[in-house]
């Protein structure tokens, strides 16, 4: 008996079931995929950098989707249980004992999460060679990924499948029990006004405090690896964000519904006089779902904007740091020359330009300290001569302005625009000069910060050292083999300047030593003979496409769970709201019409959080930028369309059930 019971419930909601397992099982089979792939033969030969810490992200991040399928599985587990509300009840009342009920919820959830867990498994097979060759193509990798499951992955899975059945069964009987105890009876939600609106208030109050913050966390940023401050930041935005969007929900959709409601040419026009009223209770009964819905689509969409934004200063810097596939300096230029003649290396562009070396002194606002150091001369004509891709992350400079080019810490937030008052011995005083950290050739190539003078300064400039940089274009690499690369790495450290700082910078002078001194100080500066591109590409090209499989993966993942929470929802109605519904077909209302009214309310249901999120996203990201890039727009543009995608599946599924009752 017990059996057909069972079986009788998981067939009378089969489609919604069959959502459920799917999406659990996709879940299931990205969890083993993740850890699989930690300690697959194939990867660590492929990537040298799995065993350092790639690998150990690779876990990490299996950890955290876990973590996040959890929440899911709990959530959405629920919905479940309040669907056969009354048939819970029922049985008791027809004289089934209590902790029968209780093992029938049990057995019942243990029989969803078994098929679930053999699909998913299964699915780890497939997901595994699939996600595996993704992975290696991102990261530009010619290597057969073999497919890989150790015995110790096995148990591993299989322990959490046995642990993760029965916490997920023993939540759902828990639920039954406190449905039983309760009798059946639902408290009815009242408007509460009073407590409703303030709410709401202090929830906008929350929001706005979350944006404040967000701006702060911009500025403190850098602090992040000394200072706790930056990660109680974050605490408090994410605190914020949540329970600021709660509040909101909680506080003013009804308050919009029950005044929407008293417009006659929204609620009491035509149709609208049943459609109305329905849709404001199925509204007001979801606002822990659309508040869900919410933070799974800000998750996602903050999720992507960090990681355009992380991208960009990663590229930007690794494009600054590396201008040109190989990069020499006047002593090194003649070996570097004869070891690409021995490579065959087919060149395509090589660029020289003179430098002249002086001593500078300026005061850095962003430490608030005066600088004293070394500092590189270009003239304006042969920094225009150089290629556009480095000039177009400096600011544009005229031939009679000046353009100071340094360091950039790496930090979101914007360094000053303008330096003042920078002194140059011997020469006259440079007033004002733009900032930017695109440097020619590199930025290990210069000990200091490089300044872009125009044409007449440089040429009266009177030099302490004078010097020759090289750059050089290849197609498909410089072919340097690893014992020409040995070869040239002992010419890294080409010369040494030692500056001799006296009371002004008339009176300093700098002095070359051509051996390694026995001891640095802060006045002794290295000068790089020359600079490979290619190794540190790679390993670019390698961490670069990982991390993007990691946040393609879990962007797919999050968009899943919040279509299937949103039609399980819209597909998991009680027996009063299916009355309704049928209801207004008994009385003579057209097909069309109650189709409307479907439409309309999964319109809603998807429409709504998607709106509130992107208000929250796009409010994040002017925090970093007061205009939104292209990319980024085109970004959120994607991910609309797939959140729309699931939107129309999800109607088609929901009406495909209510004809289905229709025809009951």
């Amino acid at each position: 008996m017990y059996r057909k019971i069972i079986k009788r419930s998981l067939y009378n909601m089969r489609d919604s079931y069959l959502i459920y397992i799917l999406a659990c099982a996709f879940a299931i089979g990205i969890y083993g995929t993740l850890v699989s792939m930690s300690t697959n033969p194939s990867i660590k030969r492929a990537i040298p950098t799995w065993r350092s810490y790639l690998g150990d992200i690779s876990i990490m991040m299996s950890w955290v989707f876990a973590f996040c399928a959890v929440i899911y599985m709990v959530y959405v587990g629920g919905f479940f249980v309040k669907q056969q509300h009354h048939e819970f009840i029922t049985f008791e009342k027809l004289g089934m004992q209590r902790w029968v009920v209780v093992m029938l919820s049990f057995f019942q959830t243990s029989v969803i999460q078994f098929f679930a867990w053999i699909i998913g498994l299964l699915g780890t097979v497939v997901f595994q060679k699939f996600l595996g060759m993704v992975l290696f193509y991102l990261m530009h990798l010619r290597f057969n990924f073999l497919m890989y499951i150790s015995l110790a992955d096995a148990r591993h899975l299989l322990t959490v499948f046995l642990y993760s059945t029965i916490f997920f069964s023993g939540i759902n009987a828990f639920k039954t029990m406190r449905i039983l105890q309760k009798g059946g009876k639902r408290r009815a939600k009242k408007a509460r006004w009073w407590l409703r609106i303030p709410a709401g208030l202090f929830g906008i109050v929350l929001l706005i405090l979350a944006q404040v913050g967000s701006v702060q966390l911009i500025y403190d940023i850098d602090s992040i690896g000394y200072s706790p401050k930056p990660m109680a930041e974050i605490l408090f935005i994410l605190i914020a964000d949540v329970f600021g969007t709660y509040l909101v929900y909680f506080g003013f959709l009804p308050t919009i519904l029950n005044f929407l409601q008293k417009i006659r040419s929204v609620a009491y026009s035509g149709i609208n006089i049943f459609s109305f009223k329905y849709l404001k209770e199925r509204l007001f009964q979801n606002i822990s779902t659309l508040w869900f819905v919410t933070e799974l689509s800000a998750m996602a969409l903050v999720l992507l904007t960090f990681c355009y934004y992380g991208y960009q200063q990663v590229y930007h810097n690794y494009n600054t740091i590396y201008p040109f596939e190989l990069s020499a300096d006047q002593n090194t230029v003649k070996t570097v020359r004869q070891e690409l003649k021995k490579s065959k290396a087919n060149i395509v562009g090589e660029y020289q330009t003179d430098v002249k070396i002086s001593l500078a002194s300026y005061y850095k606002e962003s430490d608030k300290t005066v600088v004293h150091q070394p500092m590189t001369f270009m003239s304006h004509s042969d920094y225009l001569a150089l290629p556009k891709r480095i000039q177009k992350w400096n600011p544009k400079v005229k031939s009679n302005e000046y353009l100071m080019i340094r360091y950039n810490s790496g930090s979101i937030n914007d360094e000053p625009q303008k330096a003042y008052n920078i002194e140059v011995k011997n020469a006259p005083l440079i007033a004002k000069a733009k900032i930017g950290n695109s440097f020619p050739y590199g930025s290990t190539m210069h000990y200091g910060s490089i300044m872009i003078v125009p044409d007449k300064y440089y040429q009266s400039l009177p030099a302490e050292i004078n010097d020759t940089l090289y750059g050089w274009k290849f197609k498909k690499g410089d072919r340097l083999n690893a014992k020409q690369i040995k070869h040239l790495e002992k010419r890294r450290g080409d010369y040494f300047l030692k500056v001799n700082y006296n009371s002004n910078l008339k009176n300093s002078s700098i002095e070359i030593i051509k051996k390694e001194p026995e001891t640095y100080d802060h006045n002794v500066y290295t000068q790089i003979g020359f600079m490979r591109q290619g190794g540190f590409k790679k390993q670019f090209n390698q961490v670069g496409g990982f991390f993007l499989f990691i946040v393609s993966l879990f962007s797919v993942a999050l968009l899943i769970a919040l279509g299937s929470v949103l039609t399980l929802r819209i597909l998991l109605r009680d027996d009063y709201q299916s009355r309704q519904l049928r209801t207004l077909q008994k009385i003579g209302v057209e097909e069309t019409e109650i189709k409307g009214i479907v439409r309309k309310e999964n319109t809603l249901t998807f429409l709504i959080p998607l709106i509130f999120a992107l208000v929250q996203t796009i409010s994040a990201s002017l925090s970093f930028s007061l205009k939104l890039p292209k990319k980024l727009l085109l970004i959120y543009g994607g991910y609309v369309a797939m959140y729309c995608l699931f939107g129309v599946v999800s109607y088609q599924i929901s009406w495909h059930g209510i004809k289905k009752k229709f025809s009951q």
